[in-house]
């Protein structure tokens, strides 16, 4: 169904709800007028309903009768779902798979290794026409996997991204019962994964995903990812190395740096940024925008004028959402660049700003030794101090700036107003850095020693503490390949980005992670 016909559907869906209280609560609304409500919405979804049911059942006459059946039901389902304030285009593909599933009931068949991907590319709310042979028989060994409601409650979690007290409300039932019922839809499931060789991703059941992103063709010694829109647009930079040779030196290795966009699993070049030095990149909430800086080179790139070189005075660290403030560092001191204009953040050197937050209010870096916070709306500049040492930078800031992350003493840290700067663990002989925040402030990526000398990548969460991503990770990494340094958060929370070493091509790769839902 096309997207007009949707907002016609989605429209008229509401309007039933209303019309369904309306007759509950004695207003004057005759049942005649809302039949007709309903007969006028049969007919916008039939169409839809009825390619559904036939993706889902082979046969056709038994795909139209089901199709039937479940317009018939539509007055039993519509008034939680669009009670609930859901657009009809939301919800309607798995209430669909929901009254099929519950009709046609299979034998417990094993899910083979690539039936995540399968199932996860019939989740829109248009679905394939026709299907492969491969998603058909997916949805045949998906519906003897799991029980209806285990079904159901994955799907709603992973497919719609629905969290955990909106599918209680949707299932009536209490949020200890969704969590258990996912709870055993992951063990159930947990061992089938996607492994798309093409692509080099592995992906389990629900929805979480490791991506080694490779290098650029001319770039081929090793590759860094830095920066993360909420869409997962990556932007990274890639090395060559070429061998050299001096009298003082004799022989030696030297790398070039390139900078690069991925999405999508498209690389697009964005240009050189010189030999040894020393890059950072970041991207735009949207990925449309990218600042690419390093020691001899900083390039600006957008969707509407491609690359170009940034005119200004000093050297770029980071940007907000949209792109139009810049930070870093000039003449030994923190600065803003907005609208191309340059404005000093402190008087006082060595000072620099390394990140701001969404709206551009709440600048993070540091000065001298220590971390700091500017809030540009109220002129405040706030210490932050110290894990007990001599030395803090702030690396990263939430969207309210009520969180703040960093490294002191060489421990990770997290400041708020109420606790003031904690370390994110508890060994007090840990040497740990953090590199961002998610926007809301609840999810932390960065990189620390474990306690034989080896670095690893980390997630922390208020929940869980700080997390390595190999461990976690541990079902979707092959053999040998490790998570070394995680050196960005999505604002939304739902993908990490750093670099690690790749088995299968045996060099540092930037990876991708997909945690599979929204924060």
């Amino acid at each position: 169904m096309k997207n007009g016909k949707w907002s016609e559907a989605d429209r008229l869906a509401f309007e039933i709800a209303s019309l369904e209280e309306a007759v509950r609560n004695g207003a004057g609304v005759s049942e005649t007028e809302l039949g007709e409500a309903y007969s006028r919405l049969h007919a916008l979804l039939r169409d839809a309903v009825s390619q559904m049911a036939r993706a889902l059942v082979r046969d056709v006459r038994t795909a139209e009768r089901i199709a039937n059946e479940f317009l018939e039901r539509v007055p039993l389902i519509l008034p939680v779902r669009a009670g609930a304030k859901i657009p009809c285009s939301r919800w309607i593909a798995g209430a669909v798979i929901e009254f099929v599933y519950h009709a046609f009931g299979t034998a417990q068949k094993a899910l083979s290794e690539h039936d995540a991907r399968l199932l996860e590319s019939l989740a829109d709310a248009e679905p394939h026409a026709p299907l492969s042979v491969d998603e058909l028989d997916l949805i045949d060994r998906v519906r003897g996997v799991l029980t209806p409601d285990e079904f159901l409650v994955w799907y709603d979690y992973v497919i719609n991204s629905y969290s955990v007290a909106e599918i209680a409300h949707l299932h009536q039932e209490s949020p200890s019962w969704v969590e258990q019922t996912l709870q055993r839809a992951r063990q159930k499931l947990w061992d089938a994964i996607t492994i798309d060789k093409a692509r080099r991703t592995k992906t389990d059941v629900f929805g979480q995903s490791l991506t080694w992103l490779g290098t650029l063709p001319l770039y081929d010694h090793s590759s860094v990812a830095y920066s993360v829109a909420s869409n997962g647009t990556v932007a990274g930079v890639a090395f060559a190395e070429e061998h050299r040779y001096s009298d003082s030196r004799g022989n030696y290795a030297t790398y070039i740096a390139c900078a690069f966009r991925w999405k999508d699993y498209q690389f697009m070049e964005l240009g050189e940024l010189g030999e040894n030095c020393n890059p950072r990149c970041a991207v735009s909430l949207d990925g449309d925008k990218i600042v690419i800086s390093s020691d001899t080179c900083q390039l600006l790139w957008d969707t509407l004028h491609g690359v170009q070189r940034f005119e200004g005075n000093g050297s770029v660290y980071a940007m907000n959402a949209c792109g139009n403030v810049l930070v870093g560092e000039s003449e030994g001191r923190a600065v803003r660049w907005g609208d191309r204009r340059i404005e000093p953040l402190s008087g006082e050197t060595p000072s620099v700003a390394l990140a701001v937050s969404p709206n551009g209010r709440y600048i993070v870096g540091r000065i001298r030794d220590q971390a700091v916070c500017w809030d540009t709306a109220s002129g405040v500049v706030r210490r932050l101090g110290t894990l007990g040492g001599e030395s803090s930078e702030a690396r990263a800031v939430s969207q309210d700036g009520t969180v703040i992350v960093g490294k002191s003493d060489g421990r990770a840290f997290r400041w708020t107003p109420e606790t003031g700067m904690c370390a994110l663990s508890q060994r007090e002989d840990e040497i740990s850095q953090a590199h961002s925040v998610s926007y809301d402030g609840r999810r932390i990526v960065g990189e620390a020693l474990d306690e034989a000398g080896g670095v690893y990548a980390f997630l922390w969460t208020e929940e869980d503490g700080m997390q390595d991503l190999n461990v976690l990770f541990a079902h979707l990494r092959t053999l040998g390949a490790t998570l070394e340094r995680a050196y960005a958060i999505s604002p939304n929370g739902r993908y990490i980005v750093g670099e690690g070493y790749c088995a299968e091509t045996e060099r540092k790769e930037a990876f991708l992670i997909d945690l599979g839902e929204l924060a």
